[in-house]
């Protein structure tokens, strides 16, 4: 895109995010395990991100960017609230309204959070993601708790509300479920650790991976007694997708159904695996 050009509003383009529904701040049904990956904003921030639903009938414009440069550097040590800062923003893609590849941002004062650019990791500091904003003279005030959604699970939410559909992603139906634990030659809860070399979608958080190793914690059918490494199984096209192997140190707690009679340890799940309960699974 060349700047100034103007980006509309059309059929909303699901980029690699067709992965990436497991990753959501959302999640499906409740799981009886502990994940090994709390979410930071538990603990971090006391004003939770409002419903997509909510902040998309209040903006006048959503676009998912990232920080050029910003007014007012603010760093993560310094005490919030936080002051205002304007920033540049490159827009990659547009999801309500319109505008031009690069647009002004103000950011206001009073907010935990703050922009900056990718060298700042912590929580508080935002530098890309789905930007929630409203006109403000000749540019664009971020607004809500948030402002800048750049968990890994935002962007499908938007593209789930936006078609209609509900912002959280459906939970595995019993008869899904029932079909993985036949087809199945290994059932195991376990930790995955998505592979570096594999990564299909980055996001300002966390990048997500079709292949991982899993170490087990518990195996409910078969044997797998060491780390195994498998991929990801043929994936539904879906809006929001699906889920992917997060590549982190920590990893994900998750029940993952395993076939391995192609001779590639192969995961059936088609929904997050950290949200599907062990009662759920049939037994005998």
């Amino acid at each position: 895109m060349t700047r100034g050009h103007v980006v509309r509003t059309g059929v909303v383009v699901i980029v690699a995010s067709l992965l990436l529904t497991a990753c959501s701040a959302h999640p499906e049904e409740e799981t009886m395990r502990t994940s090994s990956t709390p979410s930071p904003s538990a603990a971090a921030d006391p004003n939770p991100q409002e419903p997509v639903a909510e902040l998309l009938a209040e903006a006048d414009l959503v676009v998912v960017g990232k920080v050029d440069s910003v007014d007012v550097a603010i760093d993560a040590d310094q005490p919030r609230p936080r002051r205002a800062q304007t920033a540049t923003v490159t827009v990659d893609q547009v999801l309500k309204g319109e505008a031009a590849t690069t647009i002004t941002v103000t950011k206001p004062a009073g907010t935990w959070y703050f922009l900056a650019d990718a060298t700042q990791k912590s929580y508080d500091a935002k530098w890309a993601g789905v930007f929630t904003l409203r006109k403000n003279g000749t540019g664009y005030e971020l607004f809500g708790n948030t402002g800048v959604q750049d968990d890994a699970g935002a962007l499908p939410a938007f593209q789930r509300v936006l078609a209609g559909r509900p912002e959280q992603a459906p939970a595995a139906t019993d008869a899904q479920v029932k079909d993985w634990a036949a087809r199945a030659d290994i059932i195991v809860f376990a930790t995955a650790r998505g592979a570096s070399d594999h990564v299909t979608l980055r996001t300002p958080r966390t990048d997500f991976s079709t292949s991982a190793t899993l170490t087990p914690i518990e195996v409910l059918k078969g044997t797998m007694t060491a780390p195994m490494q498998v991929v990801q199984g043929p994936q539904p096209e879906t809006v929001g997708g699906t889920w992917a192997f997060p590549v982190t140190e920590s990893g994900e707690d998750g029940i993952y159904f395993i076939d391995t009679s192609s001779g590639t340890p192969t995961v059936l799940n088609t929904t997050r695996p950290s949200q599907i309960n062990e009662n759920r699974i049939p037994r005998g």
